[in-house]
């Protein structure tokens, strides 16, 4: 396995959030790496553009993911902490963000699907 070599690619779709008043339609794209590593970008509830990086576990043997990392874009820090875990139904994955007092305002349902190469 070689963190360098790309595994996957996934597409940003929708979120839900827990409170009103947040954009919905996070669209955008995301690479992979062979030892999880995640990085890429989209549109997000506050309609500004995000960049992520991170790292993702998940297994051929479960359907279940968990991820951490750090986004950009958002208004309380420079770089927000997320963590997301969520379970994966053929290409798509749904992960869930919990709300955390002074981290992040709402609690989301997020929506990706992702395609091995």
């Amino acid at each position: 396995m070689n963190c360098l070599n790309l595994a996957a690619i996934g597409l940003h779709l929708v979120s839900v959030h827990d409170k009103p008043g947040y954009n919905d339609q996070n669209y955008g794209l995301y690479a992979q790496s062979e030892c999880g590593f995640i990085a890429g970008g989209y549109y997000n509830s506050y309609r500004r553009p995000s960049f992520q990086i991170g790292w993702r576990a998940e297994t051929d043997h479960l359907p279940l993911f968990v991820e951490i990392g750090g986004v950009t874009g958002y208004p309380n820090h420079l770089v927000e902490p997320y963590a997301m875990a969520g379970v994966k139904l053929g290409p798509l994955r749904v992960g869930f963000v919990p709300h955390v007092m002074g981290v992040n305002r709402t609690a989301v349902v997020h929506a990706m699907v992702q395609f091995k190469l």
